[in-house]
């Protein structure tokens, strides 16, 4: 490694320019990057890419909706723009931004699984690429990128959820999108020397401001000047008049919009924010006053999401219960607080970051303290998101664990390439004297802690294969429900466990099953088994009827959903057919006691209703 060719002082890494062509102009420069594309780049973009077919992979072949889908496309197939804007159906929450941009996508392309999906996987696919140019502008040498893309091209839950009609994905994108941003306003870039011409001439006045180096240490008196900064990142659009769209107004509009669209940008952006202001006040790159009327309209809309998803997430009694073990203990003792800790920073290192092991995390300290050497405000900039989703986490107002901590993976996991990159620059530092050429040495040190890591963070093939087939989206009620529609007969009826219902307001619509004959079973306040239990008409006189349960969400605890929905029928009916589907048990029912049968617990019937109708609704009398 070139010392010359990368300065010491952790800029980011740009090719030199290369001498101007024979008979071409002095202001023309053709640089390296154009010249040639080297290998580390077409390493990067070949990741980059098979990132992205695996995702267009899972996403073409059209799964079924899953359970949590199903939760959330019921309301998109059943509410209004207005209502979307409300509480949704089945304790679900997503950003309003976000359901509109579905709503729109669905409109246009219809309601098919691919269109409901395509916002997600184009999201998916371009915060790949986002994570790509992220880690590119933390590490000076490109190669050294490459660890941060293998690590996330097959990590599974990003896999999984960048072909889902869920909102993760944006999640991860936006965050992303966030992080770039706010290292543009810490001055993380180092301007080409012919761009500095161009924009000076341009610039007029505001060239002859202070152009000081881009470092972003808060304690160094050497600040960006106006004009350098300006300089340090290109326009998006022209000039109107005297206006120009430069960076601040990205970086404001950002914190503004962002945060209807994404939950996760919601709770970054104010500790993003924060920090990037504290550290221009340090630098005194704008004054108190100025930096407060730029902020002010992003808070006051930050503010407004928060309280938005605050007040519908409040009205869901299901979703702190359901999340309760990643939600800081209330009234807990120290034992307890250091026992919640444990499982949730294990807990996140698996499913989360990928890591098969929680010592991973060693790998991620080791890669912020290398950070933190070279540029501690870039450093600290990247956990903002992790140390939000904690601070939400541990107040008990956002789950900090599973799919929705999957924002913090981008900032994270950029760090063990920067790991990586400063273990071979110092193995290059110590061989310069002993060993020639000092390059040699400093490659071999990079690919063995590049083994190291990915050795020890790597989610593999057959891994993820495993984990998209078993553990995530495996309830695949579509066949079930085709089956049934198949095989419908006039009379028949459909009975479901209280878990399946949006299954039924989703697909029955789609696969011709009469939703007005579709009953779903609740819990009776009587927990006392039964030899023969009541049963309203419509079910006790039908000539067939059709069971369709999942095991996930059980009727009652401890009890298979197959078993609890059927027990109660067998007083009266027998079982003619039982198979299961997609991990979906469909079984059906002819009257005629079973021969073999024992007291059950009893059932209360409802019909199945629409999105929005109660939980718990009201069940049909006794026949």
């Amino acid at each position: 490694m070139d010392p010359a060719a990368h300065p010491a002082d952790g800029t980011l890494s740009e090719e030199r320019p290369s001498p101007p062509a024979e008979g071409a102009p002095a202001g023309e420069r053709t640089t390296g990057r154009l010249a040639r594309l080297d290998p580390a780049t077409a390493a990067l973009v070949l990741l980059v890419v098979t990132g992205v077919v695996v995702r267009v992979g899972l996403w073409w072949q059209n799964r079924a909706f899953w359970r949590d889908e199903l939760a959330l496309v019921q309301s998109l197939d059943a509410y209004s723009v207005p209502e979307l804007l409300g509480p949704l159906s089945d304790a679900q929450s997503a950003p309003p931004g976000w359901l509109l941009l579905v709503r729109a996508t669905t409109w246009v392309l219809g309601t098919g699984e691919q269109s409901y999906r395509l916002v997600a996987l184009v999201s998916g696919c371009a915060a790949l690429a986002a994570i790509a140019v992220l880690a590119c502008r933390l590490v000076r040498h490109r190669w050294a990128a490459l660890v941060p893309l293998l690590l996330l091209a097959t990590l599974s839950q990003l896999v999984f959820y960048t072909a889902q009609t869920k909102q993760y994905a944006s999640d991860v994108l936006l965050v992303t999108a966030l992080l770039l941003l706010g290292l543009d306003m810490l001055g993380d870039r180092t301007a080409r020397t012919d761009q500095r011409a161009s924009d000076r001439a341009e610039d007029g006045d505001e060239s002859r401001s202070d152009q000081r180096n881009d470092s972003d240490h808060p304690g160094r008196s050497d600040h960006p000047g106006r004009s350098e900064r300006r300089r340090g990142w290109r326009r998006l659009g022209p000039r109107l008049g005297r206006w120009r769209l430069s960076r601040w107004h990205v970086w404001y509009f950002a914190l503004a919009v962002l945060p209807w669209f994404s939950h996760a940008a919601m709770l970054t952006a104010p500790f993003l924010a924060g920090w990037v202001a504290l550290v221009q006040l340090w630098r005194r790159e704008v004054g108190v006053a100025r930096l407060a009327a730029r902020l002010a309209l992003p808070a006051a809309s930050v503010l407004g999401a928060a309280l938005h998803a605050r007040h519908l997430t409040g009205q869901v009694s299901d979703l702190t219960t359901y999340w309760a073990g990643f939600m800081g203990p209330r009234e807990a003792d120290l034992g307890q607080w250091l026992d919640w800790h444990r499982f949730v920073f294990a807990d996140f290192a698996h499913h989360v970051l990928g890591f098969p092991t929680p010592w991973g995390w060693l790998l991620v300290v080791a890669g912020f303290a290398a950070a933190a050497r070279r540029r501690p405000a870039t450093a600290i900039l990247l956990v903002l998101p992790l140390l939000a989703a904690y601070t939400v986490g541990v107040l008990g107002f956002y789950p900090f664990g599973r799919r929705l901590a999957l924002f913090c993976v981008p900032g994270l996991l950029v760090l063990p390439g920067v790991l990586v990159e400063t273990v071979a620059a110092g193995v290059a530092r110590w061989a310069r004297r002993w060993v020639k050429p000092p390059g040699l040495a400093a490659g071999v040190a990079g690919a063995t802690a590049a083994a190291v890591v990915v050795a020890g963070c790597f989610t593999s093939p057959a891994r993820l294969t495993h984990d998209l087939e078993y553990l995530y989206g495996v309830d695949d009620y579509r066949s079930a429900l085709t089956f049934v529609a198949e095989k419908w007969q006039e009379g028949d009826v459909l009975l479901v466990g209280g878990g399946d219902r949006a299954a039924v307001r989703v697909y029955g619509p789609r696969l011709g099953v009469p939703t007005d004959r579709a009953f779903r079973a609740l819990p009776s306040p009587d927990t006392t088994e039964r030899d023969r239990c009541p049963l309203p008409q419509v079910l006790a006189t039908a000539p067939r009827i059709w069971l369709v349960t999942g095991d996930v969400v059980p009727i009652y605890q401890g009890v298979p959903s197959r078993y609890a929905l059927v027990a109660p029928l067998l007083s009266r009916f027998h079982v003619v057919w039982h198979h299961v589907r997609g991990r979906v048990t469909v079984q059906a029912v002819m009257p005629g006691g079973a021969a073999e049968r024992r007291p059950a617990r009893c059932l209360v019937y409802a019909p199945v209703g629409k999105a929005g109708d109660p939980a718990y609704p009201r069940g049909l009398p006794a026949w």
